[in-house]
C-alpha cells in the first residue's frame, strides 16, 4: 500500500501571523486554541487564539489530537505528536492523521516515529530553503506491524522520553553544581606576587606561524592556546622547535593557569599536565618552588576570577587584563589539604557530569 492510503495530510492556514494572532485572543480557555508553524515544538509555540477566527473570510482550520505535525518548509520533514487537545498551525506545515478506517491498525504516535523516514526521500534540498513534497510522500509505499508491536515500540520511546527528562534535570543540577565554590576558613593572606609567577605569551604566534611548523614526530607536539580557546577548542599544534622571527617559542607545561589578556580579560583556564604554548592575549601562571606544599593550583583555578576580575580595565569585549593590579592582589589561602580535597571532589562531580552528557547523547540518537 501506499501512504495516502492510510493517512490523511492537510494543509495550514494560510495568513496565520502573528499579528492575526495578537488581535484574536481567546475569549475564554474553552475557546482557546495552541497554533504551531514549522517551528514545531512547544517551546516554539506561535501562542494561543480563538478557535472562531476568521481569515480571509473563511472559519479557521482547527484540528484535533491526536496528530501529526510535520513541517513543510524551512526544517522540512520535521515532525511533532500532538497528544491532546485541539490546535491549529500555519501554512508552513502539514496536518497528518490515520484515517477512520484504518485507526485499528496504525498508532499515530507510533507513525510519528517512522514516518520521517519517509519524509527524508520527499525533501528538495537539506538546506534552511528545503520543501517537503506532499505528493511524493502520499505515494510511497508503506507498511506497519501489528498494533501490539506498534504500542510496544511506543512505550519504550515514553520511557526513553521519560529518563531524558530526569536525566537533563540532573544535568541542569549539576551544571549550577559546578559552578558552585566550596569554600574553608582562610588560615592566611599573601601577595599574589609572592605565590605566582606570572609569564607572557608569544608576539607573533599566528595560524600562519603554526600551519608553516609542525611537528614531525608525535613527541616534538605542543598545544597552542588562545585567550579565546579552551581544552576542547585549542589552536591546533605547534612543533616545540618552532621559531618566530628567529627566536624559539616559549614552551610551558602544566599544572598552569591561562589567564586571558584581553577579549575574555581575566578569564581562567587550568592546564593539568603536559606542554603548551600561548600566544601573546594571554599569561601563563604557575605556583612558585617555594608555595606549592601551600597552594594546589587546580583548587586556585576555582576561585581565581574573583580576583583577577578585579584587575580588568573594563567589563566589555575590550577590557585588558592589568598583570601588576593582580600581583598586588591578597589572596586568601585555606588550609593545603582542603583544597586538594576540594579538588577531589570537584574532579569526582566532573566524571559524573561528563558520563552523564555522554549518556544525554546516546539517548538523543535513540530517541530520534
Amino acid at each position: 500500500m501506499v501512504i495516502r492510503e492510510c493517512f490523511q495530510v492537510i494543509g495550514g492556514n494560510s495568513g496565520l501571523t502573528e499579528n492575526i494572532i495578537y488581535q484574536n485572543p481567546p475569549k475564554n480557555e474553552q475557546r482557546s486554541v495552541k497554533v504551531y508553524s514549522g517551528a514545531t515544538l512547544d517551546t516554539t509555540l506561535l501562542g494561543s487564539v480563538d478557535k472562531d477566527t476568521v481569515l480571509n473570510g473563511k472559519q479557521m482550520a482547527v484540528f484535533r489530537a491526536p496528530a501529526i505535525i510535520i513541517v513543510r518548509k524551512g526544517l522540512a520533514g520535521k515532525t511533532k505528536f500532538v497528544e491532546k487537545g485541539i490546535f491549529t498551525i500555519n501554512d508552513d506545515a502539514y496536518v497528518i492523521t490515520v484515517k477512520e478506517n484504518y485507526s485499528d491498525q496504525i498508532n499515530i504516535e507510533w507513525a510519528q516515529k517512522v514516518l520521517p523516514n519517509y519524509a527524508d526521500s520527499c525533501i528538495t534540498s537539506k538546506g534552511t530553503n528545503a520543501t517537503f513534497s506532499k505528493e511524493q510522500f502520499l505515494d510511497m509505499e508503506f507498511s506497519y506491524p501489528p498494533m501490539q508491536e506498534q504500542k510496544e515500540i511506543v512505550s519504550i520511546y515514553s520511557d526513553i522520553y521519560v529518563l531524558k527528562c530526569k536525566m537533563n534535570a540532573l544535568d541542569e543540577r549539576l551544571e549550577q553544581l559546578d559552578h558552585y565554590s566550596i569554600h574553608g576558613d582562610a588560615i592566611c593572606k599573601m601577595n599574589a606576587g609572592k605565590i605566582f609567577d606570572l609569564k607572557g605569551g608569544n608576539s607573533g604566534l599566528t595560524e600562519e606561524v603554526i600551519y608553516w611548523n609542525q611537528p614531525t614526530e608525535e613527541k616534538d607536539a605542543v598545544f597552542v592556546y588562545s585567550s579565546s580557546t579552551d581544552i576542547q577548542t585549542n589552536m591546533g599544534v605547534i612543533s616545540k622547535n618552532a621559531r618566530i622571527k628567529d627566536v624559539p617559542i616559549k614552551i610551558f607545561e602544566g599544572p598552569a593557569l591561562i589567564l586571558s589578556r584581553n577579549g575574555q580579560a581575566g578569564k581562567a583556564m587550568f592546564i593539568d599536565n603536559g606542554m603548551f604554548t600561548i600566544n601573546d592575549h594571554a599569561y601563563v601562571l604557575t605556583v612558585k618552588a617555594k608555595y606549592k606544599k601551600q597552594v594546589c593550583l587546580e583548587w586556585f583555578s576555582y576561585i581565581c576570577e574573583k580576583y583577577t576580575k578585579n584587575c580588568v580595565t573594563s567589563k566589555d569585549a575590550n577590557g585588558t587584563f592589568n598583570k601588576e593590579i593582580f600581583l598586588k592582589e591578597q589572596i586568601e589561602l585555606i588550609d593545603f589539604e582542603m583544597q586538594k580535597n576540594i579538588v577531589k571532589k570537584k574532579r569526582s562531580l566532573y566524571t559524573i557530569h561528563a558520563k552523564l552528557k555522554t549518556f544525554l547523547r546516546m539517548l538523543d540518537e535513540i530517541g530520534n
